[in-house]
């Protein structure tokens, strides 16, 4: 089974470390991205004593001012009258004593000292556990959105030092806790990505948030069965089969892992079901378990850095799967940390599966720029830069009948090669299904509305027939 966001979201210059941000600087960004208008809480919470009146009048002051001196004097005279409070005057059972010393210190962007006052405020007063938790979440958002920021920039280890951020002030959103998983992963600490989309699975879930729940299910499952730890991995993809129950990939996988504890009986009725033949001697079946584990050993060595190895292997897979996608992205960021030009002539297949991807465009242009193709690289980056929409796929799910792909398309602020904005335009693609040989199955016609930048749109796509083992699509 591959873990989809450990190979399919491994991206050029992935373990290119930078320092972790100072704490100066993360209190900073806190502070920067909390509201700049003080929204009292709704949950009748009451000061109860003149300092911790005074210390919500202090909060109030320094969110709303716009002087950033008169800012600062606010909150460290609210912090003071408050702890005043707390410890001169008996307010250390007063909630709204806690409350608004938590709200203070987000404000000045300490972390940890919010979490414990706010934590105090909520056990002694559940009733305002919603008002707590759209103050956690408020601090929550800025972080979450820096790190994807970091993300971005390949910047991983600050990215990194975001999240924990997030996810120490509020965890009832999987989303930090996922990321930080993803970046365990590709940087090979399996042991802390598992924690990491343990944790999600089990937030998305409890908070309903199905495709965070799915990928991080996936991805757990996936390590715990490439560690050997078969029968941790059982459950969880038990779990993710019946949440998803087309990928056929992860039931052969769960089969896998039913062999591996003995569970033969089980792993029979699942080959039956999705058309593979018993194993000979209880092992997986021929080409689906080779061609897994030729993917698993090249995605292995390209997280260990060993690049060339890599791309050897990546080029084995696509010499008997031309249209794998997969290896095809592998063997394009393996060229990339080789810095070798051949990433244009594999960037460019990976293009034709799948135009309206801009991280493949992006790829395109670099390879035609590492292979000094400069008027090539100049037009593929007008059009990167013009590109309304970018669309990624998230899951090809083929059965021994026909195939599902779920996707997802997002906005992009286009601009002309002047840097004139765009009007974002919808669009029709048609999604092909392709046999091992690269005949088309049978296709399917995709509309996409006009997407603001940021905006996204879901897109599954549905396809009948036998044999299907690849995709791509193409603009109408």
């Amino acid at each position: 089974m591959r873990t989809r966001i450990v190979t399919a979201v491994t991206v050029a210059g992935l373990f290119n470390a930078v320092p972790l941000l100072a704490q100066a600087a993360l209190n900073d960004r806190v502070a920067k991205g909390m509201p700049s208008r003080f929204t009292p809480p709704t949950c009748g919470i009451k000061a109860g004593h003149f300092k911790v009146q005074s210390g919500a009048t202090y909060l109030k002051t320094g969110i709303e001012t716009e002087v950033p001196e008169n800012q600062t004097r606010a909150l460290n005279n609210g912090k003071k009258v408050l702890l005043e409070a707390i410890q001169q005057n008996q307010q250390d059972k007063n909630p709204a004593a806690w409350y608004y010393l938590g709200r203070i210190y987000l404000q000045q962007g300490d972390i940890a000292g919010a979490d414990s006052s706010l934590t105090r405020a909520e056990t002694m007063l559940p009733a305002c556990k919603k008002d707590i938790s759209d103050v956690r979440y408020a601090a929550w958002v800025p972080l979450v959105n820096a790190g994807i920021s970091f993300n971005k920039e390949e910047k991983n280890d600050s990215a990194l030092a975001l999240y924990r951020q997030a996810n120490s002030i509020y965890r009832d959103k999987p989303l930090a806790f996922l990321n930080a998983g993803v970046i365990f992963a590709n940087a090979n600490q399996a042991d802390s990505a598992v924690v990491y989309f343990q944790k999600a699975s089990q937030v998305a879930e409890q908070t309903n948030a199905v495709e965070d729940r799915n990928a991080a299910t996936r991805n757990w499952g996936a390590l715990l069965q490439r560690a050997g730890r078969h029968q941790e991995a059982i459950p969880v993809l038990e779990k993710y089969v019946a949440w998803v129950p087309k990928d056929v990939e992860v039931k052969r996988a769960l089969a896998s892992s039913y062999r591996s504890t003995g569970q033969n009986d089980k792993a029979k009725a699942i080959d039956d079901e999705v058309g593979v033949g018993a194993p000979a001697a209880g092992q997986p079946s021929a080409a689906a378990s080779a061609s897994a584990d030729a993917m698993s050993a090249a995605v292995t060595l390209y997280n260990s850095k060993k690049y060339a190895e890599a791309a050897a292997a990546f080029e084995k897979v696509l010499a008997t799967e031309p249209n794998n996608r997969d290896a095809l992205y592998g063997l394009a960021n393996a060229y990339v940390g080789l810095k070798s030009p051949k990433l244009a002539d594999a960037a460019a297949r990976l293009v034709a599966i799948e135009p309206v991807n801009e991280e493949a465009v992006r790829l395109l242009a670099n390879g035609q720029r590492m292979a000094k193709k400069e008027t090539l690289a100049n037009k593929t980056a007008i059009r990167l830069l013009a590109m309304p929409t970018s669309v990624k796929v998230n899951q090809f799910a083929p059965t021994a009948d026909g195939a599902s792909i779920t996707a997802a398309a997002t906005g992009r602020e286009g601009e002309t090669a002047q840097g004139k904005p765009l009007v974002a335009k919808p669009l029709v693609l048609i999604f092909e299904f392709l046999d091992a040989q690269g005949a088309v199955v049978a296709n399917q016609e995709v509309e996409i509305p006009a997407l603001k930048a940021g905006e996204t749109h879901p897109i599954e796509v549905k396809a009948q027939g036998q044999g299907i083992a690849a995709w791509r699509y193409k603009q109408k």
